[in-house]
């Protein structure tokens, strides 16, 4: 953010000067290799995601899940007085197959399926942040509120009355088919190192709600190769590491959300590229 406040300052000393230098927009373009951490469940402990131990057809139900690798792409927009804006799109997908026979009702769907079960748990999500930025001399620190929608939901595929069919619990509100927007607080911070010209930064997303939790972090380490082309545009490389929990206690807020109770938490290194002008 200081940065601005030189700009902005160069701008009331010249009134003729142009409004584009006060506009910033970097992103980021990369994929990830993710993990799913220990005792994942969901559906009030319905399906345990990454247990690989046989199952004698009563709950919990053992997927076997594995993380696939992701991709991600975000963009930053910053302008003077108002917020920055940052739109984050992240595919985060748990697949698992097990022979089990599932008969259960599961997010509001029923669950009849039989035999070799394929099941997708579909953690993909679109962030959007509005920040605003501390005029530090040392470290920029950016605090706001982060809205993420939940693009995804849980499925499995198997024998339903001889034929293979799918079943969809998608994270969505009531039957509209809107996605489930998830409200967080977001703070960030970063610094470069004098010398080295390595940009070192990390974010926070947190919703606390007592037994309910959505906590998302990510430290990163961002360097731009010195091309010719760095008045225009600054290209690199990004490359850390992030954490998404996600925590549903049995009520969230006073209201009952046993039936949807769930403890999933994905990790994992990414690696992409960067861009800054």
């Amino acid at each position: 953010m200081n940065k601005w406040i030189a700009a902005a300052a160069m701008t009331l000393a010249v009134p003729m000067a142009s409004a584009k230098v006060l506009i910033s927009i970097d992103g980021g373009l990369g994929g990830s290799l993710n993990s799913l951490g220990d005792d994942a469940s969901i559906a009030n402990g319905q399906f345990d995601l990454d247990s690989t131990e046989a199952n004698d057809g009563s709950a919990p139900y053992n997927l076997g899940m594995e993380a696939n690798p992701g991709f991600y792409g975000w963009a930053k927009i910053s302008v003077p007085v108002l917020p920055d804006v940052k739109v984050k799109y992240e595919s985060m997908v748990l697949e698992g197959e097990r022979n089990v026979t599932i008969n259960e009702e599961i997010f509001g769907e029923t669950f009849n399926i039989s035999g070799d079960v394929t099941s997708e748990l579909d953690l993909s999500h679109v962030d959007m942040a509005l920040t605003y930025g501390l005029p530090l001399p040392v470290v920029d620190i950016d605090f706001g509120i982060n809205a993420r929608a939940m693009l995804g939901g849980f499925s499995a595929t198997g024998q339903v009355s001889g034929e293979t069919e799918t079943i969809d619990a998608p994270f969505s509100v009531s039957d509209s088919g809107a996605p489930l927007i998830i409200p967080m607080g977001y703070v960030s911070a970063a610094a470069t190192i004098p010398g080295a010209g390595v940009k070192i930064g990390g974010e926070l997303s947190t919703l606390p709600l007592g037994d309910t939790n959505f906590t998302d972090w990510n430290i990163k380490g961002t360097w731009y190769a010195p091309l010719p082309t760095n008045l225009l545009v600054k290209l690199g490389v990004e490359g850390g590491y992030r954490s998404f929990n996600m925590t549903v206690g049995d009520k969230t807020l006073g209201a009952d959300t046993s039936d949807l109770a769930s403890e999933v938490s994905v990790g994992g290194f990414f690696l992409g590229a960067a861009l800054s002008f």
